[in-house]
């Protein structure tokens, strides 16, 4: 024989009052985890943490302190003995090892990259590469290779998704540069020096 529990109307105010505690209980932890939150948030700025180095940001301290002008109750500061070298990620070699080379954005010249002491350089958005350009999405992660061959520089695509132009020409195979020719990798144009 079954047993059928009724609940009487003692025992179901009891039930709901429980219920009700425990909703209210929620809710109230809810509005003090929030305001921790909150508090948090506004109390203490967190650094951004980005995937590599932005170079942009990274420039001449002349130029710097050309864009901001001393103010004028105090005297304006020495300008820097000598121009600082361009920005480079990777350990420098010697320059009896191979040649260094720079490449400078057209567009902003106060952004370089730099690398020297191999006679070959791979360029691409890996941090491993020679010339790490990290924050160009159209920049393979391995997108070309310069080399010095017979004391002439050279640029290979490495079947990049959006090629290698040379002077506004696609390349296909190595072709030589030429100091001060123009390079497109990714978005940007460089004028590439070396020596």
């Amino acid at each position: 024989m079954s047993t059928l529990y009724l609940m009487t109307n003692a025992d179901a105010a009891k039930t709901l009052t429980i219920v009700a505690l425990l909703l209210l209980l929620v809710i109230v932890f809810n509005i003090i985890l929030f305001i921790y939150i909150a508090i948090r948030r506004k109390g203490v700025k967190q650094p951004r943490k980005t995937e590599g180095i932005n170079l942009a940001l990274i420039g001449n301290e002349e130029e710097k302190a050309k864009e901001e002008p001393a103010p004028a109750d105090e005297p304006a500061p020495a300008p820097a003995k000598s121009p600082a070298k361009p920005f480079s990620l990777f350990k420098k070699g010697t320059k009896s090892e191979g040649c260094e080379i720079v490449l400078t954005d057209i567009a902003h010249p106060e952004r370089s990259f730099y690398a020297e002491g191999k006679k070959e350089f791979l360029v691409g958005r890996r941090p491993q590469m020679d010339l790490c350009i990290p924050d160009d999405g159209y920049v393979s992660g391995t997108h070309c290779k310069f080399e010095i061959v017979d004391n002439n520089l050279f640029i290979t695509d490495l079947e990049s998704s959006n090629g290698t132009k040379v002077n506004g020409n696609k390349i296909t195979e190595k072709v030589q540069i030429t100091e001060n020719d123009i390079v497109r990798i990714g978005k940007a144009e460089y004028r590439v020096n070396y020596q």
